[in-house]
């Protein structure tokens, strides 16, 4: 069953898993960034409250966090979510870490052997969850256009790394949450979205994980569930209560959506008839009209009078008469 592309919060909605410190480590653990061993960070803490200087003169990621590692070092982390492709990804991401760089070197943290010269690592991640596959270029080398052998020495050179949820392979690390947003993600309908969230059910009542609760059941109920085209579920922050909605509609959605997929069926068969017999422009012009009708034997009706009407105009007049 196809996807429906809605207009839903969904930015807002999945920022919710990006500011959160458990995810944060499970992210890591089930997608190693190049040169960064989860299993070596000891502590993950907001890198805004902890920079020297706190008010950044502009917004650089949704996420901005800082790690440190067994070996005393210093590593910021920044984390951008995107819902649709954008080919200035890797300018984006340039200009964040070099401001990033800018910042760590004017307020260094001394306390930890770092100077105005020599600063933190850098690192960053782009986590897409949009329909389409992810092109923008992997790298900020390769959106710079070369006409001199002797240029690409000026030119920056910073992977990009992207994780698109809908298409990266399953690792298969069971009880991981970031592994399981995936998973949620490449959902088609409400009956594998209330399979995939089995495992979300140990958390619906954990105090511990109350703030990570709430994302899931934010995210589902606002994002999810719309996206697989039902337009009436319950909006809560209440995880148990979205999994209940969940269990309790889910053979009311697929009925309703079946029967959507008999109407649209039924509205383009009409379209190809009107077509074929008054022509292309009719047929536009019907189309409009279609759209608001959801009775099935409504559509039926105007099937009859596609055969006995002279023109696509009486056709139209009768269709407006009644």
């Amino acid at each position: 069953m196809p996807i429906i592309e809605l207009c839903v919060p969904r930015d807002p909605s999945f920022k919710r898993f990006v500011h959160n410190q458990t995810f944060i480590r499970h992210l890591l653990r089930a997608h190693p960034l190049g040169g960064l061993d989860e299993s070596e960070i000891v502590a993950v803490d907001s890198a805004r409250g902890n920079l020297v200087g706190p008010d950044m003169p502009q917004r650089l990621a949704d996420a901005m966090w800082r790690l440190k590692l067994a070996d005393g070092s210093i590593v910021y982390l920044l984390v951008e979510c995107q819902a649709e492709v954008d080919p200035t990804m890797p300018f984006r991401m340039l200009h964040a870490v070099a401001t990033m760089y800018l910042v760590l070197s004017n307020e260094p943290l001394r306390e930890m052997g770092y100077s105005a010269s020599a600063v933190p690592r850098v690192k960053h991640l782009t986590i897409y969850s949009g329909p389409r596959p992810w092109s923008a270029v992997g790298a900020v080398e390769q959106a710079i256009t070369i006409w001199d052998d002797d240029a690409e020495r000026d030119i920056p050179r910073m992977a990009c790394p992207v994780l698109d949820l809908r298409r990266f392979p399953d690792p298969g690390r069971e009880g991981n949450v970031a592994v399981l947003v995936g998973r949620l993600q490449r959902c088609e309908s409400p009956e594998e979205l209330l399979a995939a969230a089995q495992p979300l059910q140990k958390w619906s009542a954990s105090a511990e994980y109350a703030a990570l609760a709430s994302a899931f059941a934010h995210w589902i109920s606002d994002v999810r569930i719309p996206d697989l085209g039902v337009l009436d579920a319950l909006k809560s922050d209440n995880l148990k209560e979205v999994l209940d909605m969940l269990e309790a509609e889910t053979l009311t959605w697929a009925d309703r959506m079946r029967d959507e997929g008999r109407l649209a069926g039924e509205r383009k068969l009409l379209l190809r008839l009107a077509r074929a017999r008054f022509g292309e422009p009719l047929a536009s012009r019907l189309s409009t009209a279609l759209e608001g009708i959801a009775d099935g034997s409504r559509l039926e009706e105007i099937g009859e009078w596609l055969l006995v009407c002279e023109s696509g105009d009486a056709l139209l007049a009768r269709l407006g008469q009644h």
